[in-house]
């Protein structure tokens, strides 16, 4: 019965991380599409496509962690390094990416002129920025930290799960 279960779990773990990562795929795309972009009405909608699967991408988030965590006690692998490194890695990807979403595509979305967040607090939209504060803040933007963080972090995390160095 166990294994039957375990089998389940994996299978829902990764179809979560498929979920997860096809869902998160717009934030991508709008985040290297937003650097070449100029038209507000364009930075809107790349904004508001990134935000429509923000729901999906945290259920698909919380079902993989869930079950990424349930995994070790069934299989009884809780003494092995990797496990607790995925863990810590996966964590600190999830805060990270919460924290640059704070910092730039929350004030990027009240400086176009949408209704945004702050903290966990909705405003309505306010008046656009000028041209020049919009794209200021969208040049501030490191993509390259993002490819680090959010692409190969977890594909290292990925690499513990498949070959369990220790």
């Amino acid at each position: 019965m166990v294994a039957v279960l375990v089998r389940w779990l994996i299978f829902i773990h990764v179809f979560s991380a498929f979920t997860f990562f096809l869902a998160h795929g717009a934030s991508a795309a709008m985040t290297f599409r937003l650097r070449k972009e100029t038209d507000l009405q364009r930075i809107r909608a790349l904004l508001d496509l990134s935000f429509s699967t923000l729901i999906l991408m945290g259920i698909a988030f919380l079902v993989m962690g869930l079950s990424g965590l349930v995994l070790p006690f069934l299989i009884k692998i809780w003494d092995k390094v990797w496990i607790w490194l995925s863990i810590v890695l996966m964590v600190f990807v999830m805060v990270w990416m919460a924290l640059m979403n704070e910092k730039y595509y929350k004030p990027l979305r009240r400086l176009v002129g949408l209704p945004y967040m702050v903290g966990g607090k909705n405003f309505p939209a306010e008046p656009p920025a000028t041209p020049e504060a919009i794209s200021e803040h969208i040049r501030k933007i490191n993509t390259t930290q993002l490819i680090i963080v959010g692409y190969v972090v977890p594909m290292f995390v990925l690499w513990l799960m498949v070959f369990k160095p220790f």
